[in-house]
C-alpha cells in the first residue's frame, strides 16, 4: 500500500475522526427523532382540534333538525281534531277528521310520521293512514316514549320503526283532558337526512346511544353494532326493547382495542376494508340531552407518514448542515493559514500607517484650534468695538448731563421766584402750574444726577451702598423702558435700611441690566409684571428680580453668564451684560443665580454681603 494512501486512511479512520463521526451520527439521529415526535404530536393535536370542531358542527346540525320539530307534539295535543278523536276513538267522523288534519300538517312540517295513541297504546290516527305502512291500529304501548309521556308529560326516544322499517327519533307529548290523560301525540323525525350529509363529508362519524350501540353512521355496516363487544345478558336486555328492528344488535364490536397516549385516545379497528381498519384517533363529544355520543375516527397512517417525512427532512438537513460545518472548518483552517501569512505583512504596514494617522490627527487638531482661536478673536474684536461705542455713548451722556445740570439749576431758581410772586398775588392757578413744573424739573435734576453718578470714575477703595437707594436709582434709569412696554412693577421694600458692601455705581449697573433684560423678556407677553423682592438672612441679603416672560430653555442656563452669549434676537444685545454683572457681584463676595420655567418666566437672585453695622441692626430688630 502506498505511503500516501496509508496516511490518508489513518487521517480518516483515526480515533479522533471516529469519535466525531459517531457524535455526528448520534446528533443526526436525535434531530430526526425529535422532528418525528414533534411533528407527530402537533399533527395529532391538530387532528383532535379539527375533529372536535367538526363534531361540534355536526351536533349543531343534529340539534337544529330535532329542534325544528319540537313544536309539533305540543301543537297536535292542543288541536280540536286531535282531542275529539282521542275522546271518541269509536267515532269514525272524528277519526277521519284527525287523519286529515295530521296529513295536512305533515305536508307542511315535513316530519317522518305524526300519529295519535290512545291510553292503551293503540294508534287511533296517523298522517300516513292512507298508505300500506299505515300506523293506524298498531299498538306501541311497549315503546318507552309512550310510557314516559303518560308519566312525565313528554318524552324523546330513538328506535327502529316496526311498521315502516325506517329508524327515527320520536318526540311525544301527553294530551290531557278534563278528566285525565286522553292519549299521546307523537312526531317521528327521520334522521336519514343528517346521515346522508355526514356521508357526503367523507368522515368516519357515528352516533352511539345509551346502550353503546351505533345508531347513525357514515358507514352502513357499523349501524346497530356496539363500539366494543358487550355481554350476552345485556344483549338480551337490549333486544327486549325492540329498539333496533327485527334483527336486533349485531354484537360484533367495531373497536378491537382503545387506549390513551400523547394526550389523545386511540383505537384499533379490525376488518378487511382498508378505510375502516387499522389505527385511528378516537374523538368523542357527549350529547347529555339525548344520552348520546358523537364519535369521529381519524386515521393515523397519514399522520405517521407526515411525521416520517418531517423526520427524514430534518435528518437530511442536519446531515447536510453537519457536512457544511465540516467543510467550513476545513476551509477555515486553510484561510487561517493564509491569513496568518498575510497578517504579518499587514502588521508592518499597519505600524507605518498608524504613525501617519497620528501625525494627521495632530495636524487636524492644530488646524481646528487655530480656526477656533481666529473665530474667538473676531468675536472679541467685534465685542470690544461695540463696547467702545457704548463707552463713547456713556461719556457723551455724562457730558450732556453736566451741561444740562446748570440750566436745570437756573430753571429751579426761576420757578421758585415765580412761586413767590404767585403767592404774593394769591393766584392759585399759576401756583398749581408752577408746582407741577417744579416736580418735573426735580425729576430732570434727579435723572441728570444719576447719570453723573453712574459715569463717575470708580475707585479701588472699599465702599458701601444703600440697597434701597441703589434699587430706586436703577428703577428711575429704566423707568422709560418699563412705561414703553406697559410693565407693572411690584416692589416689596424692606422695613429698615440695608447697607451692603460694594460700589453703588457697580450695583446700579447690575440691577439696571437685570431689570432691562426682564423688560425685554416680557415685551411680547400678555401679562407683564416685574417683581422685586428683598430678604435679609444672616450676613447676606438676597434680591430676587422676577419677570413673567417666555422663560429660558434649560439647555441654555449653563452658558447664560458666558461672555458674548445672548438669548435675544440678533442686533439687540452683545451678550456682555450678564457676564459683567456676574463679575461685579462676584468681586464683592456675592453671587447671581437664575431659575427659569419655560413659558412662565425667570427669576434672577442676587446675593450681596451686608456690612457689619447692617447685620447688627438686623439682629437687634
Amino acid at each position: 500500500m502506498p505511503v500516501a494512501l496509508r496516511s490518508t486512511l489513518r487521517n480518516w479512520f483515526g480515533r479522533r475522526h471516529l469519535v466525531f463521526g459517531t457524535l455526528g451520527l448520534l446528533a443526526v439521529t436525535l434531530i430526526a427523532w425529535f422532528a418525528f415526535e414533534t411533528t407527530l404530536n402537533a399533527r395529532i393535536h391538530d387532528s383532535r382540534e379539527q375533529a372536535q370542531r367538526r363534531l361540534a358542527l355536526f351536533e349543531r346540525t343534529l340539534e337544529a333538525i330535532i329542534e325544528r320539530f319540537h313544536y309539533l307534539p305540543v301543537a297536535i295535543s292542543q288541536a280540536r281534531e286531535t282531542r275529539a278523536a282521542l275522546a271518541n276513538p269509536d267515532d269514525a267522523a272524528a277519526v277521519e277528521a284527525a287523519n286529515g288534519f295530521l296529513s295536512k300538517l305533515n305536508e307542511t312540517a315535513g316530519a317522518g310520521e305524526i300519529f295519535l295513541m290512545e291510553n292503551n297504546g293503540a294508534v287511533v290516527a296517523a298522517s300516513n293512514w292512507w298508505t300500506l305502512t299505515s300506523l293506524v291500529g298498531t299498538n306501541y304501548s311497549f315503546r318507552p316514549y309512550f310510557a314516559e309521556a303518560l308519566r312525565l308529560g313528554r318524552a324523546e326516544y330513538y328506535a327502529f320503526g316496526i311498521s315502516t322499517n325506517v329508524p327515527g327519533y320520536f318526540l311525544s307529548q301527553r294530551v290531557d283532558g278534563p278528566d285525565g290523560p286522553l292519549g299521546v301525540a307523537v312526531t317521528k323525525i327521520n334522521l336519514g337526512e343528517i346521515e346522508a350529509a355526514w356521508w357526503r363529508s367523507g368522515e368516519l362519524i357515528g352516533i352511539v346511544d345509551v346502550n353503546d350501540v351505533v345508531i347513525l353512521s357514515t358507514r352502513p355496516d357499523w349501524r346497530y353494532r356496539p363500539l366494543q363487544t358487550i355481554s350476552r345478558a345485556r344483549i338480551e336486555s337490549i333486544s327486549s326493547q325492540q329498539r333496533y328492528g327485527e334483527n336486533g344488535v349485531d354484537n360484533t364490536g367495531i373497536i378491537t382495542d382503545r387506549w390513551f397516549s400523547r394526550g389523545a385516545e386511540f383505537a384499533l379497528l379490525a376488518g378487511n376494508d382498508p378505510e375502516t381498519s387499522g389505527y385511528f384517533i378516537l374523538q368523542e363529544l357527549r350529547l347529555p340531552k339525548h344520552g348520546w355520543q358523537l364519535i369521529a375516527f381519524t386515521p393515523l397512517a397519514p399522520l405517521y407518514g407526515g411525521a416520517w417525512t418531517a423526520a427524514a427532512a430534518a435528518g437530511l438537513g442536519a446531515a447536510a448542515l453537519l457536512l457544511i460545518v465540516v467543510l467550513l472548518v476545513q476551509r477555515r483552517r486553510i484561510i487561517a493559514q493564509r491569513l496568518a501569512d498575510h497578517e504579518r505583512l499587514e502588521q508592518r504596514v499597519a505600524e507605518r500607517t498608524e504613525d501617519l494617522h497620528i501625525a494627521n490627527a495632530a495636524l487636524r487638531e492644530e488646524i481646528a484650534d487655530r480656526i477656533r482661536a481666529e473665530n474667538a478673536q473676531r468675536e472679541a474684536q467685534a465685542g470690544l468695538v461695540q463696547a467702545a461705542k457704548m463707552a463713547s455713548l456713556g461719556q457723551a451722556l455724562a457730558g450732556v448731563a453736566h451741561e444740562v445740570s446748570q440750566p436745570v439749576a437756573a430753571l429751579t431758581t426761576h420757578i421758585a421766584s415765580a412761586r413767590l410772586v404767585a403767592a404774593q398775588k394769591q393766584d392759585a392757578d399759576i401756583g398749581s402750574i408752577l408746582s407741577t413744573m417744579d416736580r418735573v424739573v426735580d425729576r430732570l435734576a434727579a435723572l441728570t444726577g444719576h447719570l453723573k453718578t453712574f459715569a463717575r470714575k470708580e475707585t479701588r477703595i472699599e465702599m458701601q451702598a444703600d440697597l434701597g437707594a441703589v434699587l430706586a436709582n436703577a428703577l428711575d434709569l429704566v423707568d422709560h423702558k418699563l412705561r414703553a412696554f406697559g410693565i407693572d412693577v411690584e416692589y416689596t421694600r424692606h422695613r429698615g435700611q440695608l447697607v451692603v458692601t460694594g460700589n453703588p455705581v457697580h450695583l446700579e449697573q447690575v440691577f439696571i441690566n437685570l431689570i432691562a433684560n426682564a423688560a425685554d423678556a416680557m415685551e411680547h407677553t400678555a401679562i407683564r409684571v416685574l417683581s422685586i423682592g428683598i430678604r435679609a438672612e444672616g450676613r447676606n441679603v438676597e434680591i430676587a428680580v422676577s419677570d413673567t416672560g417666555s422663560g429660558i430653555p434649560e439647555g441654555e442656563l449653563a452658558n447664560l453668564f458666558d461672555p458674548f452669549y445672548s438669548t435675544k434676537e440678533a442686533g439687540r444685545g452683545l451678550g456682555l451684560g450678564l457676564s459683567i454683572s456676574y463679575g461685579l457681584v462676584r468681586d464683592i463676595g456675592g453671587a447671581i443665580t437664575v431659575a427659569s420655567v419655560p413659558g412662565k418666566g425667570s427669576t434672577f437672585t442676587v446675593r450681596l454681603p451686608l456690612t457689619q453695622t447692617a447685620r447688627t441692626e438686623g439682629q437687634q430688630a
